[in-house]
């Protein structure tokens, strides 16, 4: 049945290859089917400077962290609403702390835990209260939490193990951590739990080995100076090689291992593509030439190395959010039926169609965001922020990278802006950082080292959390292109300054 899949696929795949890209297709909105999450609590001992909550949700389309934000009375309550298609664990995050519960869609959780043993596992699950949805479930989830954390192997002791070890030897020391993981996960669940977590829990165990086995030719790679495809021999990876079911899923680990899996496999598949080229874009190795979309690659890789019908809906799935997402409009028209027979899960299938419908409106009508910044930031813990960088650069062009001291991707793309500024040229344009999600004195320093030109902003944790809300961000870099009077332009990772795009778009506001 596999087979006959798989030869499916590759038939509809070479059919879109041949299909002309400007295939006419009509696509309406659709209503989500996804259902609300409630997620209600008290803070005891609440910390004046600490006034959110974040939830954390790894989102399996995008691969990205959905941020959820709320703001915590003096009282020490909050809510937080989102929305879920399946059953999947979430973080709750308090200052930098956080713990794991399970939510169902329809959920209404009540919690209440104490701020000063968040901090403490076994003492926060001593206290931690649930009510509501969920609450027998997340109580054991919270109870187990405590116990599996102290199975770990020091931060410092597993980077020289991936450095020294050779994958024989690296996979018997996971082995041995998995071991004793079960072990503990055995007893815990000889005490008494359902079904339901006990799939999450064995699940839990066996994605992160799948995990940390699959980044150690990378980081051993890294670590020596070596081409990572010299690492290990391609059957290195056949554990990656699972019967992936929906019940997975629910635990976000699952989402590591769907990132990990084609970046993984490449190298048994073709030697014609490198990691590099699946990014989104195809370039020259040797030039470092841009060439064109990836998208067509991406699908024939995929076709060809997954054997798992689930998995291969998610990646090829994955490929065609990444193909939105850079605003290749004709490139999905192009792969159309082949989204239209492998793509069938509601949670994948409806936020696509809505994202191309949202995406060709806007990308055949661009407009300019109704709500000012100002408005938008009134009443969140950013008003002031905001209204700062507004007043501060009022009536200039307003080119926002938003970062972190944390993010190498975000310190590589410094040095781009640097050049685009002088690129530029004009007085009539404001190059504006901020920097979430940091400390004070890292800030500096990294400005101060990088000799970033430009003005620089410092959002403090709470701040951070809102500036996720208001941008609808799911991690960093950002860039915001903000137009003269305070409105937004345009955003997201396709304006970074390496780009030629964000100088088009900026020449174009000037000349308006």
């Amino acid at each position: 049945m596999k087979l006959k899949f798989r030869k499916a696929l590759l038939l509809l795949l070479t059919i879109s290859i041949f299909s002309s890209c400007k295939t006419k297709i009509n696509i309406k909105p659709v209503q989500q089917t996804s259902k609300p999450v409630f997620i209600t609590g008290k803070v005891l001992n609440l910390k004046p400077d600490k006034n959110t909550i974040s939830i954390y949700v790894n989102e399996m389309l995008s691969g990205d962290q959905i941020t959820y934000v709320s703001l915590i009375d003096s009282s020490g309550n909050f809510q937080v609403k989102f929305n879920q298609y399946y059953p999947q664990d979430v973080l709750l995050s308090y200052g930098y702390k956080a713990f794991p519960i399970i939510v169902h869609p329809k959920d209404s959780i009540h919690i209440v835990f104490d701020a000063e043993k968040i901090s403490d596992k076994d003492e926060l699950a001593k206290s931690i209260l649930f009510s509501g949805s969920s609450s027998k479930i997340n109580s054991k989830l919270i109870a187990f939490h405590s116990e599996i954390s102290k199975i770990v192997i020091p931060w410092e002791q597993y980077c020289q193990y991936e450095k020294e070890s050779g994958p024989d030897e690296f996979t018997t020391i996971l082995d041995s951590l998995k071991s004793a993981k079960n072990e503990v996960a055995n007893q815990f669940i000889q005490q008494g739990v359902s079904k339901e977590l006990e799939k999450w829990i064995n699940n839990e165990i066996d994605f992160d080995y799948y995990n940390w086995l699959a980044r150690y030719p990378s980081e051993h790679a890294k670590f020596n100076n070596l081409e990572e495809r010299t690492v290990v021999p391609s059957s290195f990876y056949d554990f990656m090689n699972i019967d992936f079911t929906n019940e997975m899923l629910s635990n976000s680990k699952s989402n590591d291992f769907i990132g990990r899996y084609l970046f993984s496999r490449v190298g048994a598949f073709s030697k014609k593509f490198s990691t590099k080229n699946l990014i989104g874009y195809l370039l020259d190795k040797k030039k470092d030439t841009y060439l064109g979309s990836s998208t067509e690659q991406k699908i024939e890789i995929i076709s060809g190395i997954t054997k798992d019908k689930l998995l291969t809906e998610l990646l090829i799935a994955q490929c065609f959010f990444n193909c939105l997402d850079r605003r290749e409009i004709e490139e999905f028209e192009k792969h159309y039926k082949l989204f239209e027979k492998t793509v069938n899960l509601p949670c994948l299938r409806e936020p696509l169609i809505n994202k191309y419908v949202t995406t060709k409106k806007h990308f055949e009508r661009p407009q300019i965001e109704e709500n000012t910044l100002i408005k938008s930031a009134k009443d969140t813990p950013i008003d002031e922020l905001i209204s700062k960088i507004i007043q501060e650069h009022q009536g200039k062009i307003i080119y926002l990278d938003i970062w972190a001291a944390w993010c190498s991707p975000c310190r590589k793309e410094m040095p781009n802006s640097t050049k685009l500024m002088n690129a530029l040229n004009s007085d009539e344009v404001d190059f504006v950082y901020l920097c979430i999600d940091s400390e004070e004195d890292k800030w500096k320093a990294l400005i101060s080292e990088l000799n970033i030109e430009g003005s620089h902003y410092l959002a403090t944790p709470d701040q951070s959390r809102f500036v996720y809300k208001l941008f609808e961000m799911n991690g960093v870099p950002q860039y915001i292109l903000i137009d003269s009077n305070g409105n937004i332009v345009d955003k997201g990772i396709q304006l970074r300054p390496s780009e030629s795009l964000i100088k088009t778009k900026i020449e174009e506001l000037l000349k308006q």
